[in-house]
C-alpha cells in the first residue's frame, strides 16, 4: 500500500511531545494481563514501533521483556487462546514484530508448540457458535492466515469455512446471517452487525481466505449471502445519522443511529464492503463501500457520535486511524481531512491531571467511570501508536490486527 505521511507541520511538534509523553507513562505502568489487545503484548508492539521511530533502544529491551513475560505469565495465570487477550494474539504479534524488522525474535518454536492448541480452540468456538473476532474463533483465523502458503494453515481456514457454512441461517431471499450472543450478561442473542463481534467480520476474515485460494465457491456464497442480509439493514436516511444499526433491525428493541466508531456501526461495514470489492468485479460493492464511509466522514460532532474518549475501540484516536487508513487506500481528501480532525479531537482529549499522557478511558459509572488505561484498544498504547502513524514512514502493520488492513 506504501504509507503517506500527510500531517501539517503545525501539529508535528505537538504530535512528537505527546508520543515521547506516552512512552514515559508505559514505561512505568505494566499492566498484569499478558494480551495483545489490553495487556503486555500491546505494549510491547509500541514499544517496538516506538523504539524504530525514536532511535531509543532501550525500548526494543522493554519490548522483549514485555514479550517474554506475556508468553511465559506467572502461576496461575494461563491467558488462554482469544485473539483479544489470549495466547493467538500474541503469537500473532510476536510473528509481526520478527517479520517486520521490528525485533529479532526466535520465533518458530514458538508456533510450532501454539498451533495445534490454537485451531482447536478455533474450530470448537465456530462449532459453538462463537465465532466473535475479539473473543472467539475469527480472530485466531487471523493467527493462520499469517502464513497463507502454509498447507496446514489453509487446511485450518478451509475446515473453518466449512464450520461457519454449517451454522450459518438461510433467509428466504438468499440473505445469510449468524446467530450471537449480545449481551453476555443477559445472555441476549440476536444478530450483530459490527466489525468487532459481527457479520462485517465474518465479511473481511472470508474475504482474506478467499483471496488465498481457498474455498471460493463456499466462501463467495457466504460473503455474498451476507451483504444480501445487510442491504436490508439500511436505515432511513431522513430519521438516523448512521446507515446501519449496531444490531440487525430483528435484533433491536429500540432503532437507534449507531456510533461512529472501529467497534461497531456503519466503518466496519463499509470496510467490509471495500474488502470484498476486489474479489467481486462488476458489483457495486467498492461504490457501496465508498458512499457509506465517505458519509461516516461528514460526521465530526463528538458529542452527536458517542466519542467519549480518545482511544481506538471507540474513541478519537480509532476514528483517526481508520481514516488514515482509508485516504491511503483510496486516496480521497475527505478522509485525508477527517483523519486530520480526529486526530486533532484526540490531542484535545489529553486533559486529565491525573490521567496517563493526559488521557483517561470512560466506562459506565457501573464500571467505573473514567480511568487509567495502559492497552492498545482502549489505553494510552494504541493512542500512542495511531500518532505516530501520522508521523512516520512506516506502514503500521499492527493495525492488521484490528482487520483495517
Amino acid at each position: 500500500m506504501g504509507w503517506k505521511v500527510f500531517l501539517p507541520d503545525r501539529y508535528i511538534k505537538p504530535v512528537e511531545n505527546k508520543i515521547h509523553e506516552i512512552a514515559g507513562s508505559i514505561a512505568t505502568c505494566v499492566p498484569d494481563e499478558g494480551g495483545m489487545m489490553g495487556g503486555k503484548a500491546g505494549l510491547a508492539c509500541f514499544c517496538a514501533y516506538y523504539a524504530d521511530w525514536s532511535g531509543d533502544q532501550a525500548f526494543n529491551g522493554l519490548a522483549a521483556d514485555l514479550i517474554e513475560k506475556a508468553l511465559n505469565p506467572a502461576a496461575g495465570r494461563f491467558p488462554g487462546y482469544k485473539f483479544s487477550d489470549g495466547l493467538s494474539g500474541i503469537a500473532w504479534l510476536v510473528h509481526h514484530l520478527s517479520s517486520s524488522g521490528l525485533m529479532n525474535l526466535e520465533s518458530a518454536s514458538i508456533f510450532d508448540e501454539l498451533d495445534p492448541y490454537l485451531y482447536r480452540f478455533m474450530i470448537t468456538e465456530v462449532k459453538s457458535g462463537h465465532y466473535d473476532y475479539l473473543h472467539g474463533a475469527l480472530g485466531t483465523a487471523l493467527y493462520f492466515l499469517r502464513q497463507p502458503k502454509n498447507e496446514k494453515y489453509r487446511a485450518h481456514l478451509a475446515t473453518l469455512v466449512v464450520e461457519l457454512e454449517k451454522t450459518v441461517e438461510n433467509e428466504p431471499d438468499g440473505g445469510l446471517k449468524w446467530l450471537s450472543v449480545l449481551d453476555s450478561e443477559t445472555q441476549k442473542t440476536g444478530y450483530n452487525l459490527s466489525l468487532s463481534h459481527g457479520l462485517a467480520s465474518i465479511i473481511i476474515v472470508l474475504s482474506k481466505i478467499m483471496k488465498e485460494g481457498i474455498l471460493n465457491e463456499t466462501c463467495e456464497r457466504l460473503i455474498r449471502g451476507s451483504f444480501r442480509y445487510l442491504e436490508k439493514q439500511k436505515l432511513d436516511p431522513g430519521k438516523y445519522r448512521s446507515s446501519f444499526p449496531s444490531w440487525a433491525k430483528e435484533s433491536s428493541d429500540d432503532m437507534h443511529s449507531s456510533r461512529l466508531a472501529w467497534c461497531y456501526g456503519d466503518l466496519g461495514i463499509g470496510l467490509a464492503y471495500l474488502e470484498a470489492a476486489a474479489l467481486f468485479p462488476g458489483t457495486s460493492y467498492r461504490l457501496d463501500g465508498l458512499d457509506i464511509l465517505g458519509k461516516t466522514a461528514l460526521r465530526k460532532d463528538p458529542g452527536e457520535n458517542n466519542v467519549v474518549d480518545a482511544g481506538i475501540c471507540h474513541g478519537a484516536s480509532g476514528l483517526a486511524l481508520f481514516y488514515n487508513i482509508l485516504s491511503q487506500k483510496t486516496k480521497q481528501n475527505v478522509f485525508e481531512d477527517a483523519a486530520l480532525h480526529w486526530m486533532d479531537v484526540c490531542l484535545n482529549m489529553a486533559i486529565h491531571k491525573d490521567g496517563l499522557a493526559g488521557y483517561k478511558s470512560w466506562y459506565l459509572p457501573a464500571y467505573g467511570g473514567w480511568k487509567n488505561t495502559e492497552g492498545l484498544l482502549e489505553g494510552i498504547t494504541g493512542i500512542g501508536l495511531v500518532l505516530l502513524l501520522f508521523i512516520s514512514n512506516r506502514e503500521p502493520g499492527w493495525a492488521r490486527s484490528l482487520l483495517l488492513i
